[in-house]
């Protein structure tokens, strides 16, 4: 039998966020507990432990790493636009217009949005890992509320999915992009 490699200390960290996460998306927040995410790991609880003493250091990781999920994914949407200006901002309208989520990703929101509402830090967390995003996104000073407005939209949207408020159907979807993105945006 061949020798098992050992995980880095960063891999075993990301794949108890994974594990976290998971078990939050399946179940809601109040699946997320220690023991329900360490039954599903291939490590000790000592060694989550090691990684996050508390649950609340476990919600501070998942919303870290939420976070950066949502960045990687609107930036990816924000390279296919030519036009420098509020592109950032586009490319989140256009990945809330996109993406509305399955059944998990929903769970897995409420879960997060319920958790910051608990905890306003977890919310300060959040908004300190996608302000990037607005800090790195040129403003047309012709249009400088454009963005806000963008972003606005895109986290209504984003509520109105999480919580199902609206039925929007796909054609209402593209609609609703087309209108604030522009017809021809990518």
């Amino acid at each position: 039998m061949l020798p098992v490699p050992r995980r880095t200390a960063e891999q075993t960290r990301q794949l108890i966020l994974d594990t976290a996460i998971a078990v939050a998306a399946e179940g809601g927040s109040l699946a997320l507990t220690l023991d329900a995410v360490v039954e599903r790991l291939p490590v000790s609880k000592g060694a989550l432990l090691h990684h996050f003493p508390t649950k609340a250091a476990l919600l501070e990781g998942m919303i870290d790493e939420l976070a950066r999920q949502h960045v990687d994914e609107v930036r990816a949407e924000a390279a296919k636009d030519p036009e420098p200006y509020n592109r950032n901002a586009r490319a989140a309208m256009r990945v809330s217009v996109n993406n509305p989520g399955d059944q998990q990703d929903l769970v897995l929101g409420r879960a997060a949005l319920v958790a910051c509402a608990i905890d306003p830090a977890l919310a300060r967390r959040w908004r300190a890992g996608t302000d990037v995003l607005a800090q790195d996104d040129p403003v047309d000073p012709a249009g400088r509320d454009d963005a806000l407005m963008l972003r606005l939209l895109a986290n209504g949207l984003w509520m109105s999915d999480l919580l199902g408020l609206f039925d929007v159907t796909p054609d209402q979807r593209r609609a609703i992009g087309a209108l604030l993105t522009g017809p021809n945006a990518p």
